[in-house]
């Protein structure tokens, strides 16, 4: 039975996921850096020791990322991971995302993922929905706080209210979209997780799926469970699973920056940062593979204005090969891995 689950699980992540996403994202790539590439541009450019510090430093923020989403997943699982563990679970994790629409996310990873590390179904519930949850309330927070702080007329050269028709359409429906997810899951987790649960039985009851109807009845009590744990939790509980969350995404963020840095010193740091914080929230929306293509164009759309002409496409390949494949390598070497151990 073992071997079965380990082949059905294997064959679900298929050599076709892994290669769609790349495809996508270097066509894409290709197209832009050929239709603007100068070498003389490049020649221009400083290649000595301050380029290639900025670029470690850029590797650097990469890992403390995953440190930092790491300790997340050891807080909010009450450290009963250890640190193999934590870090298989991490790149999975992320690996899930990258191979799937970002608007479901690895979501579906994490759960199987942390559940077979020997959490329960519904704290690993729990646990992967607290985990959303405290990545949407960076955004929906950071934004209207950045918005206050820094000019958004200064930044995009237009007000809010003047935001072209497409891109203002994308952003708010992001947003918005965010916000509701917010709020269906502080609404299943924390106000009436009976109710969720119910549903979650109720749906298990259909003839396809009804073979899992045993784990999602025993999801659903463990689940009510776990919020009855969560309610109880201190508010230093939730300001420091939040601080995790804070600095995985600003050192994300500050993967670009440095990049930026590496070839255009003097950048301003706050334009850069609200700049991303628009351009992820259409990405955390986009309908292909870890927003493949989508975010190769919309990092020169939106943060070209950083750089010199030409420029934008190779920073974006640099990027994604930091952010976006090197997900795809570790999680295809990490996956039979971790299958083995935990497949017995």
């Amino acid at each position: 039975m073992a071997t079965e689950n380990k082949r059905s699980f294997l064959k679900y992540f298929s050599t076709w996921r892994i290669i769609i996403p790349i495809a996508l994202g270097l066509s894409i790539s290709g197209y832009l850096i050929g239709k603007s590439f100068d070498v003389r541009v490049f020649q221009q450019l400083d290649w000595g020791a301050k380029s290639i510090l900025w670029i470690f430093l850029a590797v650097v923020f990469l890992l403390l990322r995953d440190l930092m989403n790491m300790l997340r997943l050891r807080h909010l699982t009450h450290k009963k991971l250890g640190l193999k563990q934590l870090f298989q679970s991490i790149v999975l994790w992320e690996f899930g995302t990258s191979v799937m629409p970002s608007f479901i996310g690895g979501s579906a990873m994490a759960l199987i993922v942390v559940h077979k590390e020997g959490v329960e179904l519904g704290r690993t519930t729990a646990v992967v929905m607290l985990s959303s949850l405290l990545d949407e309330l960076y955004f929906i927070l950071l934004i209207p706080i950045a918005f206050a702080l820094v000019s958004f007329t200064d930044v995009f050269g237009f007000t809010l209210g003047e935001m072209p028709f497409s891109s203002g359409w994308i952003f708010w429906g992001g947003y918005i979209y965010l916000a509701f997810l917010a709020l269906f899951i502080t609404t299943s987790v924390f106000i009436f997780p009976h109710l969720f649960g119910k549903v979650v039985r109720y749906i298990f009851r259909f003839k396809l799926i009804r073979r899992w109807k045993g784990r999602a009845n025993r999801m659903s009590r463990d689940l009510v469970t776990s919020s009855r744990e969560l309610k109880g939790q201190p508010i230093a509980y939730w300001l420091k699973a939040f601080l995790f969350t804070f600095l995985a995404w600003t050192a994300r963020f500050f993967i670009i920056n440095c990049l930026v840095m590496a070839f255009m010193p003097g950048v301003d740091h706050a334009q850069l940062y609200v700049r991303q914080l628009l351009m992820w929230v259409v990405m955390l929306v986009s309908p292909t593979p870890g927003a493949s293509g989508i975010a190769e164009w919309i990092f020169s759309d939106y943060l070209g204005v950083f750089l010199i002409a030409g420029l934008a496409p190779v920073l974006a390949l640099i990027w994604r090969l930091l952010t976006f494949y090197y997900y795809l390598v570790a999680g295809s070497l990490v996956l039979p891995v971790w299958v083995r151990r935990v497949f017995k």
